[in-house]
């Protein structure tokens, strides 16, 4: 344990700082005047409001009542009762303020100060990791970088048939999990979603994903023990990975960083006919490792099928890796297969920018599934309920969520109903309401503390609770509201946040993007669908798959085509480009 006055490297800022002593930061640019300490000249930090009407450091102001009891400004009579918490508006103008990452050897991000202390945690490159083979006696500690690296050449990556995840292509691994184990990723999509498919959103420390230290966020998950998941709501996405018994099997698609065109992933079965030929001629390119199709004999089987396009490229057959393969391979496998042949084909569908990273093409994506309506996520309605209360009994409830929670700024949400309690016996409150307000008082825009403050004050012999039924099929016992219930809540419910994001050498912004007014199942709001490993979004970590995007540089994207909104991002001037977006937690596992 640090000693008082002593010096540490801080894990909030990342700085080397008097361990009593304010978090030190490096600013993108200058900070407004109106939002610097007149006591250490520096940004404010836990900002604290006097009574004579002037804003300073919590630990600045503290430090200075302690000798003198007057203003440092004004120099009226002053004590410590008479300095309270400034208001919620300023703190968030000072969270949002673009820091620069302080593991400047390693790292360059810029992110919002409020995302310093998670960046530094789990995303920053410049963090010094183990091995994932520890366990076994790999002494290896270094970057994030350096740990890709040096997994794929690990000795115990061979001995033991560990398989690194490939870019660019479908990769399958096997991960061991025990009962009481949890996943610890978030998930977002499903086929109900303008995404389609099921993406990995987040990645957190202390789960069994984390601890095998291969999937990142942005990995498409294919399969889980041989349940296809690419055409699933996501529901049953979700439930098909809780349910997955050990070891678990895992098919991965993961975005290539230097692949400058849209990629569509494919599911092809093809059915054999005697007497006919299948008619799917392969090659191997001289520059290009894997396997691509050359050319279709008219009249075949696949010629008639349709779905086969010469030059596509053959990830699997079926299920045998093809990504390394040879033209002999696949024709082995193929001549040996019984009555189908299962591919799994990657195509490049349209020329890209070189400012964004493209996804699967809007015009594409009805040949994919069947056609449905992506915007069967129907905003929910807000009720009001009334509950008789005696004097001396609570509801019987229990809250999470709030602004600055774990999981971002969310509305406050039933996370248990107490047996046998209040609201239990009533019935009119579930696990998963969203809680609006509480008699006359809003809960929106409240940390949780406050919230659980305001529900614990609400006086007389009703409570009116205002509701969104946030209920959903087989919610987990931890629970957390799924992402497609936050996606469901009226715009008045959603905290729009910026982030900031710096475009590396390759001026390539490193993500997808989906929606747009032009949809084929009409408009929708532009949504990032995956993050190219390594990319200027992905390290910065403030955006994630599933964000909604409203603007960049003040760009509204809201209600334009989807090539308008390629367009906006491609173009954005200047290096550092500022997205507004909507960031709902994914479904947690």
């Amino acid at each position: 344990m640090a000693r008082p006055n002593q010096t540490v490297l801080c894990q909030t800022c990342g700085q080397v700082h008097d361990n009593v002593g304010n978090h030190l930061y490096d600013y993108l640019e200058a900070v407004d005047e109106d939002l610097t300490c007149h006591i250490c000249l520096q940004p404010l930090v836990n900002p604290t409001d006097t009574t004579c009407g002037h804003t300073y450091c919590a630990k600045c102001i503290r430090s200075v009542l302690r000798v003198h009891r007057q203003c440092p400004v004004d120099r009226s009579p002053l004590t410590a009762q008479d300095c309270r918490p400034s208001s919620l508006i300023i703190k968030r103008m000072l969270d949002k303020l673009p820091v620069v990452c302080p593991n400047t050897t390693y790292c360059d991000d810029v992110m919002q100060r409020s995302d310093l202390e998670a960046h530094l945690a789990n995303r920053c490159k410049g963090n010094m990791s183990h091995c994932v083979h520890a366990t076994q006696g790999c002494m290896f500690r270094g970057t994030r970088t350096a740990l890709e690296s040096h997994i794929r050449e690990c000795p115990n990556t061979k001995q033991k048939g560990f398989v690194a995840i490939k870019t660019g292509g479908v990769t399958t691994i096997e991960i061991k999990r025990s009962a009481d184990e949890e996943f610890g990723i978030s998930l977002v999509g499903g086929n109900e979603t303008p995404l389609i498919v099921t993406i990995v959103q987040e990645i957190y420390p202390e789960g069994v994903i984390a601890k095998d230290g291969r999937l990142m966020p942005g990995d498409q998950i294919v399969e889980v023990n041989g349940k296809d998941l690419r055409d699933v709501s996501h529901y049953v996405a979700r439930d098909a990975l809780m349910r997955a018994s050990s070891p678990i099997r895992l098919t991965v698609y993961r975005e290539k960083a230097e692949e400058r065109n849209k990629i569509d992933l494919l599911n092809v079965t093809l059915r054999k006919v005697k007497g006919k030929q299948l008619g799917i001629k392969i090659i191997a390119k001289k520059h290009s490792s894997g396997i691509y199709i050359l050319d279709l004999v008219d009249h075949s089987i696949a010629f008639q099928d349709g779905r086969l396009h010469i030059d596509d490229r053959i990830l699997q057959i079926n299920g045998e890796d093809m990504t390394e393969g040879s033209p002999e391979q696949a024709a082995a496998i193929i001549k040996h297969s019984k009555e189908t042949v299962k591919l799994i084909i990657s195509r490049l569908s349209r020329s890209a920018t070189p400012e964004i990273m493209p996804s699967v093409a809007q015009e594409l994506a009805a040949a994919m599934v069947p056609l449905r309506n992506v915007s069967a996520v129907k905003v929910k309605r807000e009720r009001q309920i009334t509950i008789s209360k005696p004097p001396s009994e609570f509801l019987g409830i229990s809250v999470c969520g709030g602004v600055k929670g774990k999981c971002g700024d969310t509305p406050i949400f039933v996370s248990n109903v107490l047996p046998g309690g209040l609201a239990d016996r009533k019935g009119h409150v579930k696990k998963g309401d969203i809680l609006l307000a509480v008699n006359d008082t809003s809960l929106l825009n409240l940390t949780h503390p406050q919230a659980v403050s305001a529900l614990k004050s609400a006086q007389g012999a009703s409570i009116t609770l205002s509701i969104i039924e946030g209920q959903e099929p087989n919610p987990p016992i931890r629970f957390s509201p799924s992402w497609l219930t936050w996606l469901s809540l009226p715009e008045y419910c959603q905290a729009a946040c910026t982030i900031v994001i710096k475009r590396k050498e390759s001026k390539s912004l490193g993500f997808s993007i989906v929606g747009g007014c032009d949809c084929t199942h009409g408009t929708q709001p532009v949504y990032v669908k995956t993050l190219v490993p390594n990319g200027a979004a992905a390290t910065g970590g403030a955006l994630k798959c599933g964000d909604m995007i409203l603007s960049v540089n003040d760009q509204s994207l809201v209600g334009v085509k989807h090539s308008l909104a390629v367009s906006l991002l491609k173009h954005a001037p200047g290096r550092t480009i500022t997205l507004t977006v909507i960031s709902w937690p994914g479904s947690l596992l």
